[in-house]
């Protein structure tokens, strides 16, 4: 046969449209079967197609009367019909010399009438024809009314065509955002508004999820589509519904970070508005961060309270509420081994609630074969009791106290275990490398909080044991100058000497009382004046001060000197003489002073002495023997002004 005409059927923008249409070898269509049926009908025809001209073939995307899907180019009669403008009509194949040799004509079924509408789509390519076959020659071809039937069918084909692409499109597009939106690795949700008779939200109802979000919230598989929030998580906190509410409400966008407890999981993102009921929100899982979080506030905090506690009943006790809180588990204790190490003596500790507490004296067989690991200073970590070889054999007994993961950790003093933090989960638990070096950090602290403790301890016994050897001294001391200077004639000298060792004494007693390291100011005096003045006579004035151990004995050998002064020349010598004595804190040119006044009002009027003995020589001295001492002898009685640094004072 002839092929003239057929240069267009290999057209590549032409074949490139087609294929952007993706008709070619799809399944049957109803709509498209149905116009070649009416084709028949109309044109009293036995045969209609619906024919895509390919690059090698025609193919039959509908066909009525016709038993081939597809047949080879070169048979083709609508390769001809793409070239038209309009219909194509050949009254005889077996005349026309494009189709005379058709084998269509030739051969079975000897098609004799043929008569096609070019379908042109909107690029204004002809992808194919619709067509009608008759098995007799038509001399008149197609009446009018036929003709303009034929050609609003291959219109309607056409718009079948284009629906078609635009709903392939469509759904191509949808699935590459679905496989985009399923591909995030952030959690990401579609809810509207549930509302209340009063138009308050009151819940969300899921529109979309994604598998991130099914995954990080333990949904994969559950069907989330149409549920309500409620209905998922029945004890959620209110917070998730009222901040969402807000984006609706406001049509502010908002960040989150909050737990859901129920998951024990942490979670932030962002929300925003898509709709008057409707939000959006990203997701992220951040419970690790927040907990690694917890842990380090925890360790901050423990160490500030371990310093501030006075045992280590109570270290302990802090020591495993900070560390169940932080890791939440259900128990977490202290416990002490004896001497043979082979019990352990467990302290009152933290516990979840619901969950017993354990402490008491207990031997550590009864917990498995751990003895060796823990006595050689190696954790014990247990992520089931009953799969771990070395408790697998008393795992029973462990579960009958809510043991099903735990973690022990020696706590080491002098290169031997001396005691161990535990902590208990009543579900098997992989811990993670961080939790177990939270732990051991909680373990480092405890070991020098004891240890500071068993050090204070043991200098207190020390300092204890020194203070009363000193007390015995100086009573020995008093005792042989008394027995010493019995003999002697000058008996006020004596009297001085004996009034100074008591004062020595008073102020030894008072730091005796505070452990040796400083006494407070008024405290002092009150001591000191005391035991040689009456303090009805006394008035003291100023705030706390606290006094070094060796600025303390200054100040008392320093007050004692005054009062004596006072009773035997001064106002205290008098009936209805006052010494006024007042202390307060100025800065100077070095820092904070303390400035310290010895006032005597209603005695004689004061003179300088002419000799200057030691205590002239002491009082000129002042309060740590640096000097700073402004003494004043007027008719109204004597008066001193004594400053010195208070940081001397205190580290004294």
């Amino acid at each position: 046969m002839a092929t003239q005409g057929y240069e267009l059927a290999h057209d590549a923008a032409r074949l490139a449209t087609l294929d952007d249409y993706a008709i070619l070898d799809t399944p049957s269509e109803t709509g498209f079967d149905d116009i070649v049926r009416l084709a028949t009908l109309a044109c009293d025809a036995p045969t209609a197609l619906v024919s895509m001209i390919a690059d090698d073939r025609q193919w039959f995307k509908a066909r009525s009367g016709f038993a081939e899907l597809e047949t080879d180019l070169a048979t083709s009669v609508c390769a001809y019909t793409i070239t038209a403008d309009d219909l194509l009509v050949i009254p005889d194949l077996a005349l026309d010399p494009r189709t005379v040799d058709n084998r269509l004509v030739t051969n079975a079924p000897h098609a004799r009438f043929y008569a096609g509408a070019p379908l042109r789509v909107a690029d204004g390519q002809v992808l194919g024809a619709l067509c009608v076959i008759d098995l007799a020659p038509r001399p008149e071809g197609l009446t009018l009314d036929q003709a303009e039937t034929l050609r609003a069918l291959a219109g309607q084909v056409v718009a079948l065509l284009e629906l078609r692409r635009a709903l392939t499109q469509q759904v191509s597009r949808e699935a590459h955002w679905r496989g985009l939106f399923e591909q995030l690795s952030e959690g990401f949700v579609v809810k509207d508004a549930v509302r209340d008779a009063w138009g308050r939200i009151v819940d969300w109802r899921y529109v979309e999820v994604n598998a991130a979000w099914c995954d990080m919230l333990g949904m994969m598989g559950t069907p989330m589509t149409g549920r309500t929030l409620l209905s998922v998580f029945p004890t959620i906190e209110q917070a998730w519904i009222e901040d969402f509410a807000a984006v609706v409400e406001t049509g502010e966008p908002r960040t989150f970070r909050r737990e859901i407890a129920t998951l024990g999981r942490w979670y932030e993102g962002r929300a925003f508005r898509l709709g008057p009921d409707r939000f959006a929100a990203t997701f992220v899982e951040v419970t690790d961060q927040v907990r690694h979080q917890r842990r380090q506030a925890a360790l901050l905090t423990l160490g500030d309270r371990l310093r501030d506690l006075g045992s280590i009943a109570a270290m302990t006790v802090e020591a495993s509420r900070v560390v169940g809180e932080a890791l939440c588990v259900t128990r977490v204790g202290f416990g002490r081994f004896d001497a043979a190490q082979d019990h352990l003596d467990v302290s009152p500790g933290w516990t979840a609630p619901g969950q017993r507490e354990i402490s008491g004296s207990r031997p550590i067989a009864h917990y498995g074969d751990v003895a060796a690991d823990l006595i050689g200073g190696q954790p014990l970590v247990i992520e089931d009791v009953r799969a771990d070889p070395r408790t697998a054999g008393t795992s029973a007994a462990l579960e009958t106290i809510g043991v099903r993961a735990q973690v022990n950790m020696p706590v080491r003093d002098k290169g031997r275990t001396v005691a161990l933090l535990f902590v208990h989960d009543d579900k098997p638990r992989a811990w993670t490398a961080e939790e177990l070096s939270f732990l051991r950090s909680v373990a480092d602290r405890l070991e020098v909080g004891v240890a500071r403790l068993q050090a204070d301890e043991r200098q207190k016994l020390l300092n204890e044991e020194l203070s009363h050897r000193l007390k015995n001294t100086l009573s020995i001391v008093q005792a042989i100058a008394t027995q010493t200077l019995k003999s002697v004639a000058d008996r006020p000298a004596v009297e001085i000497l004996e009034r100074r060792l008591m004062a020595l004494g008073a102020a030894h007693d008072l730091l005796l009382r505070k452990n040796w390291v400083g006494a407070d100011l008024r405290q002092i005096a009150e001591d000191v004046i005391g035991a040689v003045a009456p303090l009805d006579r006394m008035t003291f004035a100023g705030a706390s001060v606290e006094f070094g151990s060796r600025a303390a004995m200054s100040l008392s050998l320093l007050l004692h000197e005054l009062a004596t002064n006072a009773i035997k020349y001064g106002s205290l010598s008098r009936d209805g003489g006052i010494v006024t004595l007042a202390w307060q804190t100025e800065q100077g040119d070095h820092g904070a002073e303390l400035v310290l006044s010895w006032v005597e009002r209603g005695g004689p009027p004061a003179t300088q002495p002419i000799r200057r003995g030691f205590g002239s020589k002491l009082i000129r001295m002042g309060l740590i023997g640096t000097g700073g001492v402004d003494a004043r002898y007027d008719d109204v009685g004597f008066s001193a002004v004594m400053r010195a640094p208070l940081m001397e004072l205190q580290s004294a």
